[in-house]
Parts: structure tokens; sequence; C-alpha cells
């Protein structure tokens, strides 16, 4: 997919069509900024993800997603395999599912569309091998031509290069995730068709999930641990565990940042945003709502400085602040879930009900971790230890 890039200099550049960028270039190209939205691969591409569509995700994207839902659930379960027990949340909101089923490849021609349409240049494929972080503008070397902008936003994922090759250092903490496209027959495919689960107990330090869509299923695991974990044995094992004897499938392995970078996440001209920061929900490795809430919120900051970098830097801190703070709540969650097995069976034989409906409202959007915190610890204290 190519479009127009007769502009010589641009208000913003943004590298990486996934939902942080899309949705950067669009919320820029509606307020009439010029913006060259800069793709490494043509689109349609496939993706490694598990492509489940959180409610609070689909409230930041644009209404031409919906045509590339493939399901809508509005239930999704918790199994601990590890203490024999299970429990379920469901929503009545059939417009706003606890989760709904995507794949990126879809997801991404869709977003990338929708900026386009909006008045964005796109530029397919398009890889960044350079950048000059100048007093008026920065210009990027790229296989397709330079480009020059008076800013830049790194939307380029996880493993993208932008942000070592604007100076960054890391910091991100990088968990290993494996996910198997798997063809399976009717009757298997209709057993896990309505309802997304997640298993906790069985893959060290980490987690594992379906994730029914359309005629397959996506199922894949994930850990915490920075050893050294054979993942294509743990879900090898997790297909027995669940009764999946796939007739087809595909491997794809990925990384999910779910620590932010060190130091600010936007210096001079340029703005880090979704994976490229390290913003990945902890606790679920959920990165599409994060990602589109920052990419919307440094389209927001540079469109509010009118192009002034110390005002659009600032005003991108200032409205990260909530969301770096969740993060930091989300993060002694996850420890709990993953590092203490003892203390994740204690908490789930006391509250395990009640955790995963607040779960299922952060998912929705109603809740934070941080406003779930206080009321978790006062429901320990009090109550006494059931099998819930």
């Amino acid at each position: 997919m190519r479009s127009n890039l007769m502009i010589t200099m641009f208000d913003v550049a943004v590298v990486g069509a996934g939902p942080a960028g899309a949705t950067a270039a669009l919320t820029l190209a509606r307020r009439g900024l010029s913006v060259a939205l800069l793709e490494r691969d043509d689109l349609p591409r496939y993706k490694t993800c598990g492509g489940g569509l959180v409610a609070r995700a689909l409230a930041l994207l644009p209404p031409e997603v919906d045509r590339v839902l493939e399901r809508r659930c509005p239930q999704a379960e918790l199994h601990l395999l590890d203490a024999n027990r299970h429990y379920r949340a469901a929503r009545d909101a059939p417009a706003s599912p606890i989760i709904a089923m995507t794949m990126r490849d879809r997801l991404d021609q869709v977003l990338a569309s929708a900026a386009v349409a909006a008045g964005a240049a796109l530029r397919t494929p398009c890889t960044v091998s350079g950048v000059r972080l100048g007093p008026r503008d920065v210009r990027l070397e790229t296989d397709a031509g330079p480009v020059t902008a008076a800013f830049v936003i790194a939307a380029d994922g996880a493993t993208g290069e932008l942000a070592r090759l604007a100076g960054w250092g890391d910091g991100r903490h990088l968990i290993p995730a494996l996910e198997y496209e798997v063809r399976v027959d009717d009757a298997t495919l209709d057993r896990f068709a309505r309802v997304p689960r997640f298993d906790v107990g069985l893959i060290p330090h980490g987690y594992a999930w379906v994730f029914p869509k359309t005629a397959h299923l996506s199922v894949g695991v994930l850990t915490t641990h920075r050893g050294t974990i054979n993942l294509h044995r743990q879900l090898e094992e997790y297909l027995r565990v669940i009764g999946l004897a796939p007739q087809a499938m595909e491997r794809h392995g990925f990384v999910i940042p779910v620590r932010p970078r060190a130091g600010p996440l936007a210096r001079e001209r340029m703005l880090l945003v979704g994976d490229a920061a390290g913003l990945a929900d902890p606790v679920t490795a959920e990165g599409i709502s994060p990602a589109a809430r920052s990419g919307g919120l440094a389209a927001d900051a540079i469109i509010a400085s009118e192009l002034d970098p110390p005002r659009a830097r600032a005003g991108y801190y200032a409205a990260l602040q909530p969301m770096l703070a969740e993060l930091r709540v989300a993060r002694m969650l996850a420890r709990l879930l993953y590092e203490h097995p003892r203390a994740r069976r204690w908490v789930f034989g006391r509250v395990g009900q009640r955790l995963v409906e607040a779960i299922a409202d952060v998912f929705m959007g109603a809740r934070t971790y941080r406003g779930s915190l206080a009321g978790f610890v006062a429901a320990l204290a009090l109550r006494p230890s059931t099998r819930s």
C-alpha cells in the first residue's frame, strides 16, 4: 500500500502502522496536521499476536474495526490448573464484549486505511535505517528515501530499532511468548468457540491461552521468567492437558515488553509509544489498548503544543503519569500471579471470583488495578479461606 510522499516536510512522521502508530496518525490527520505513516512491511501482513481486543481497546479504535472482528465474547474464563479451580466472568453488553477476536493483519490494515482516509501519507514497505535529531526537525533515512518532520513518533514495536538509533537505552522487560494458529475439527472448534480461556499454574512463571477465531484457534503460552524455559515443550504439554489435537498449525514466537524503558519517553522532537515504549499490561501482556492509548496521547500532546517541542514533551509526560502508575500496580499483581504459586492459590482460595471480576472490569475499562488494590487488601484481611 502506497500513498504520495511528495511533501518534503511533514508535521509528524509516525514509524510503525500498528495500533499505536495508526491511532497517532489518525488523530493527527483528523486535526489537519501533515502526517507520514511509515511501515516496514507491505500491508496486510501477518503479525504475531493473540488477537484479543479487550473492551477498553475497542473503545479507543475507530468504528471501522467492527468489520474485522471475528467473534465477540461476553464471557471469559480463568483456570488455575495447579489448584483445580476455574472462574468465569460474564458481562451483558453485546455491543461491548469482554474480549473480541480479530487477526492482526486485518486489524492493522483497517487502522492504516482509516489514517489514510483522514489524510495521512502511508509508505510501505519502508524501513528506517537512521535518524538525525536536529534543532528544527528530524530527518529519517529510509530505504524509500529521506523523510523530514517536525516530530517523530516511534511506534515500531517491541523489536523496533528507532529508539536505539536515536540514542535511547532500553530497560524494558521483554518476555517471550509462543503462539500456534491451530486448525481443528469442527467439534473441537465448537467446544472452544464461545469462551476465551486463560490458564495459570502450568507454564512456569506465566500463563497459557486459547482464543477462538472464525475457523481456527489461537493457542499460546508466555513466561515472565528471565531464565531458559522451553516454550515449545510447554505449549505441546498445554495442548495435551486441555485435550487439543491439531489437524494443522503454524508456529510463531514473539516478545512482549511489560516494563517501560528507563528514562523519559520523549526527547527533543521524538516520542515513544506502545511496545516501543514498553507499555504492555504486565498482568495480561495485553498491548493493544496501551498502544492505542499512548499513540493518542502522543498525538494530543503534539497538537496541543502547536509543534513546540518542550510543550509537547511536557504534555506527553503529564498525560502518561496515570498510565505509568497503573502499570506499576499491575506489575505487583503480576508478580503474585506468576512468581508465587502458593500465595496465588491462597489468594484465589479467598477472593478468587472477586479478583476475576475485577480483572474483567479492567478489560472493560470500568476499573483500574490501582482502584481495586485497596479493596483486595481489605477482603483478604476479613474473609475466611474458602473454595471460591
